[in-house]
């Protein structure tokens, strides 16, 4: 039995030994060297990214100077983002700055499109003074 573990232990030893021989210290990064090739290819590159970007920017300010005018353009009077509102009751205006008087020709101001109404469905929808007739606005008699 003392032949069987002295056995052991020298076989434990061998491969504990084999083991180490294989085991090898970690190895750390060195730096990379910069030589002046390299040194240079990096500054190109850089100059080259530089131009690139200030290419780009030209073209982005471009491009805002064309939506700039392309918006003074849609909301100018008589643009198409000139959008109408009622600013009271019987008075229609636009974001342009332009004013319609509804009561004029006895009619409210439509509130979903903000303009005029040219015809009506009940009383409501026409001007102090007018009266419902049918499907439209007429001024109310005078009684002398």
């Amino acid at each position: 039995m003392r032949k069987t573990m002295i056995a052991a232990v020298v076989l434990g030893l061998c491969s504990v030994g084999a083991w180490a021989q294989n085991v090898r210290p970690p190895v750390t990064p060195q730096p990379a060297r910069v030589t002046p090739q390299l040194a240079n290819a990096l500054v190109i590159d850089y100059q080259a990214q530089y131009r690139k970007e200030v290419e780009k920017n030209k073209q982005l300010r471009g491009e805002n100077d064309g939506l700039r005018q392309q918006l003074a353009e849609m909301t100018r009077h008589g643009g198409s983002l000139v959008h109408a509102y009622c600013e009271t009751r019987t008075v229609s205006r636009n974001t342009a700055g332009d004013r319609n008087d509804c009561a004029r020709n006895g009619y409210t101001c439509e509130a979903v499109s903000g303009l005029c109404r040219t015809s009506a469905n009940d009383s409501d929808q026409c001007s102090d003074g007018f009266l419902l007739d049918v499907d439209h606005c007429v001024p109310q008699p005078t009684h002398d």
